[in-house]
Order: C-alpha cells, then structure tokens, then sequence
C-alpha cells in the first residue's frame, strides 16, 4: 500500500525550527507539484494508493483533491494544521480532525475513513487519541510507528495490522503500521520518508518482500517535497538538512522501480476486511495507560 502524506515542506515537525506558522499563507506553495509528479507515476504503473491531505492544503488546492481522487485514489485525513498530537489535548485534536474531514468529505462527496497524525504522534503518551478517532468515526489509523525514535514510535507495537485501544475500555480501532524490516531481533524502518531517500531501495524491496511472505501489510509513505527537486532550501541546522534533502532529485525514480517490481498497489480502504481479518488474534496494544502502556493477550 503506496501512501502519502500531502503537506508542504515548511509544514514538517523540522520546519518549525525556522518558519513561523503565521508565515504560512504567504510563502509559496509547491505542493501540487510533487503531488502531480507521484500521481502520474502510480498512473503509468497502474497503481492506486491512500493520500492523507492536511485540511489546510486542502482548502488551499481544492483541485488538486479532486484531481487525486479522481484519478482513483483514496483521500484519507491528515489532521488539519499539522500539529504533533503531543502539543494537543483531546479536545483540539477533535476540532482539528473534524475541521479537515469536513473539508475533505465536502470536496470528494465520500465518506473519509482513515487517518494518520502528524509526524506518527500516536504513541503511549498520546493515547487518548485513539478515543478521539473512534468518537469521531474513523474506521482505520495508519499513525502508530512499531520504532524506537524521540518523536514517535511505540517499539513493542506489532508489525502487522493490530487493534489498538486509548483510555476507554471496549473500544478498539484497526491500526496499520508502517513497513519495517525485521532482521533477527531488530527492527529496520524500511517504509519511506527519509529513511528511503538515505539507504538503498533494496532494503525496501526486502522489507516488502519479508511482509509478504509472513502475510503482513506492506505500507509505505512519502511526501510531495520528496519528489520536487527544484524546491527553495529551508535554513535548516545541518543534520536536519541532509535528513529532509539529501536524494529528494532521485526519489521518484527510485520509488518507481521498487513499485514496478510488486503487484497488487491498492487503497487502504479497499483493504479493510482484509486488515481485519489479519489483526484477529494478535493481540492489542492498549495505550493511554501511563506513559509505559501495556500490550494485551
């Protein structure tokens, strides 16, 4: 499952080092420009997958949703403004995911059903906003990073999908993680971002592979900017640099000869009873309890 993140780069968790929110509506916008470049990709590859628009882009391309919808795309909710769910409570994260759903559900007459935060930021400190998206109706989280990182991550979480549940007993949501390469004991994020723009393709292709044959999702995750080489530079300290720059030039092409070796790309959505099929018996990963949370037989 092929998806993206629809964001501009001055957007990202990093960029809030050196843009200022209130500058937002006045920088320029490229956006459409790596969303056309990886939609006509995935057209001459026949390949259909999920993009999760910020409300805020949105608004601000309402073509461009259509567009990607039209050409026969899953259109899934990003949040709105971009804000990493650990400087919400659960009360601005509602008004924020209605805020985008609403606009994004107006813009293609559907019905929006899947979901991912900001910068992965359903971890055990942010549980409570799995409560938060089964309140609000979704059906699916692609949110939850099965990684060790300072910004997100639940480590111990499963590779597959799973259910997960927040503060309030009962109630559980599919969650569908991100690719990861298991070697041994480690886990190797394999599933994009900067992580395929800095290691070789192959360990992608193996990670997909791996999933494969162990009858787990594939999922993989990109950004417009990933494929928009003539984008202005932010001023970024130099280690976020090389992270967020270095092969954004050749990320697409990379990325169409990994797709051009595996059939059956396809939405998340269409996928659903499958996903539920597969995260029965596995468990469930119960957040919100603490900061350490626990995970259920």
């Amino acid at each position: 499952m092929l998806t993206v993140d629809v964001e501009e780069a001055w957007q990202t968790e990093v960029a809030r080092k050196v843009v200022d929110r209130s500058s937002w509506d006045g920088r320029e916008a490229r956006v459409e420009i790596g969303t056309r470049a990886v939609v006509e990709m995935m057209g001459r590859n026949d390949v259909r997958g999920t993009f999760f628009f910020l409300g805020c882009v949105a608004r601000r391309h309402p073509g461009l949703v259509r567009e990607v919808a039209a050409a026969g795309h899953e259109i899934a909710c990003h949040g709105d403004q971009h804000d990493h769910l650990s400087r919400l409570d659960a009360a601005r994260m509602r008004a924020d995911v209605e805020r985008a759903r609403k606009t994004l559900e107006d813009l293609v007459g559907e019905a929006v059903v899947g979901y991912r935060a900001p910068t992965w930021s359903v971890t055990r400190r942010t549980g409570w906003a799995v409560d938060v998206l089964l309140e609000a109706g979704f059906v699916y989280d692609a949110s939850v990073f099965p990684t060790v990182h300072p910004s997100y991550g639940v480590s111990d979480a499963p590779l597959g999908a799973f259910r997960v549940k927040g503060h309030e007993a009962g109630r559980e949501l599919l969650e569908i993680p991100p690719l990861m390469w298991r070697v041994g004991k480690r886990r190797v994020p394999v599933a994009g971002g900067g992580y395929f723009r800095l290691l070789p393709s192959s360990l992608m292709e193996r990670g997909i592979e791996q999933a494969g044959r162990e009858g787990r999702p594939a999922v993989v995750y990109f950004h417009p900017w990933e494929f928009d080489g003539g984008q202005p530079r932010l001023d970024l300290p130099w280690l976020s640099r090389v992270r967020m720059y270095v092969g954004v030039g050749s990320a697409l092409g990379r990325l169409e000869r990994v797709v051009k070796r595996f059939a059956g790309w396809t939405p998340m959505r269409e996928r659903i009873a499958e996903l539920e099929g597969m995260s029965v018996g596995g468990g469930v990963v119960v957040l919100g309890e603490g900061e350490q949370g626990r995970v259920a037989a």
